[in-house]
């Protein structure tokens, strides 16, 4: 969820004991439901 309350879908790697986002978007209405929070 980011700071005005939007979830957000975030793919994201682990590099050199570093996370590294690779992309993130706003969620789809499907996937909101599927959040449930």
């Amino acid at each position: 969820m980011d700071t005005y309350g939007r979830i957000l879908v975030v793919v994201y790697t682990w590099r050199n004991h570093t996370i590294r986002i690779i992309s993130a978007r706003k969620a789809l209405k499907r996937e909101r439901r599927q959040y449930g929070g």
